[in-house]
């Protein structure tokens, strides 16, 4: 592993990388400073940011989406995420659609939000299929799908996402793009009690009343 000094060499002659990986070992080194040196974090980030790293530009929307190291300013985390997102960032992405679902530093637009989250999903973000599968089956931004929903939970639950797991046990509950299955509704409910979801617990209570 490269030391701090060869970074910080390489860093001065224009290289980007490594001003990410200054700033990304400050912020979650091993044996990074406590507390972290935001402010030294986003000075690497945007030295690389600015020669065209755009994970680096993602990870200074972060710090302008939570105030690290810079004032808070949402407006100009989206505008980070969508140039990250733009070349190929996939976190990057799931964040635009997030910010344009929610209106977080750009006028709130659901077509838009759900052209980024297909976009993620299909390259196997977990949190952009979960959310995808909720837009088709309320119809924010798309047709309303319940089947395109249960494809989406699906794919988010199998990767582990808790919500999904319990949104899905959910569609077997009410029969919702799935015939009604108390086995699966069970099946995918207990994944998500497994991970501490109370509503999961509260759901399983409800189908043990049942049987």
């Amino acid at each position: 592993m490269e030391t701090t000094n060869y970074l910080l060499k390489r860093a001065a002659a224009g290289d980007a990388d490594a001003s990410f990986r200054l700033g990304y070992r400050l912020a979650f080194g091993r044996n990074n400073p406590k507390p972290i040196p935001w402010t030294k974090v986003v000075a690497h980030w945007r030295a690389a940011a600015v020669q065209g790293h755009f994970r680096a530009m993602f990870y200074l929307g972060t710090c302008y989406d939570y105030g690290r190291g810079v004032p808070k300013a949402v407006d100009q985390a989206f505008a980070c995420y969508k140039q990250a997102a733009e070349a190929g960032e996939l976190a990057a992405a799931y964040n635009v659609a997030f910010c344009l679902l929610h209106g977080e530093g750009v006028a709130p637009d659901s077509k838009a939000a759900v052209a980024w989250l297909l976009y993620a999903a299909k390259r196997g973000d977990e949190s952009a299929q979960r959310d995808l599968g909720y837009s088709y089956l309320m119809g924010h931004g798309v047709a309303e799908d319940h089947h395109q929903a249960v494809y989406w939970y699906r794919k988010a639950a199998r990767q582990g996402d808790t919500k999904a797991q319990f949104n899905l046990g959910l569609c077997y509950v009410a029969g919702e793009g799935v015939p009604t299955s108390t086995r699966w509704a069970r099946y995918w409910l207990q994944k998500a009690a497994g991970h501490r979801h109370r509503g999961a617990r509260a759901e399983l209570r409800k189908l043990q009343g049942q049987s």
